[in-house]
């Protein structure tokens, strides 16, 4: 029952609602990552609502200026071209000279510990990295040096990667209420054509329900 009668529309809740299953049920949890990766046949971990660079960074004892130098090299090994693929793919608004610029490190890494990712699985192979909407759109925000939601999560789980020495592949997907319209928009789309993200992992909530049920 509602608190007070009163629906509760945020995405987290609605989140928390359809994968609190997985927790509990391991075999669940295998059965929706092999819905984003058929490779998948071992065991899968499940977070939600995870902050990954800035609790790593906790972890290690850093303090914020010690996340600068290690996160822009990665950032520089990875994404040194990343700002010309943005500009090339061109359905984004005209960028300005701080964002995706490997210079900007101080802002780079504040944005990395500052990304949160909806739904998180992991195997011994991959990295599933998940947004959930509902109502709202894909963040972009140009005061962020990593303008667009979806490519400063991938950015974030790839760094994090790197500094880890871990090497899995990272698996994006996305789940809202309507495929098609999810397709058409600009974040999604670049997400997919630079192959970091397949169409098939564009879903809707019947989807993901038709996996772990409710």
């Amino acid at each position: 029952m509602p608190i007070l009668g009163i629906e509760n529309r945020t995405e987290n809740w609605r989140t928390a609602q359809v994968f609190a299953p997985l927790f509990g049920d391991a075999a669940l949890r295998r059965r929706f990552a092999e819905r984003l990766d058929a490779s998948i046949g071992d065991d899968v971990s499940l977070e939600l609502f995870w902050f990954g660079m800035r609790d790593y960074g906790k972890q290690q004892g850093w303090e914020k200026k010690d996340y600068i130098e290690p996160c822009a090299g990665a950032y520089e090994r990875h994404f040194s071209k990343l700002r010309a693929q943005v500009e090339e793919f061109g359905r984004f608004n005209e960028l300005a000279k701080c964002h995706y610029a490997v210079s900007n490190k101080t802002k780079l890494a504040s944005n990395l510990i500052r990304t949160e990712i909806d739904i998180v699985l992991e195997s011994r192979s991959c990295l599933f990295i998940g947004e959930a909407k509902s109502e709202t759109g894909f963040g972009t925000d140009g005061r962020n040096m990593l303008v667009h939601q979806l490519v400063r999560q991938y950015v974030m789980a790839k760094v994090l990667l790197d500094l880890k020495g871990c090497e899995k592949q990272i698996v994006p997907f996305v789940v809202g209420e309507d495929k098609d319209q999810l397709c058409r928009i600009g974040q999604v789309r670049f997400m997919i054509a630079q192959e970091w993200m397949r169409r098939e992992n564009v879903l809707d909530w019947g989807d993901v329900r038709g996996v772990v049920g409710g």
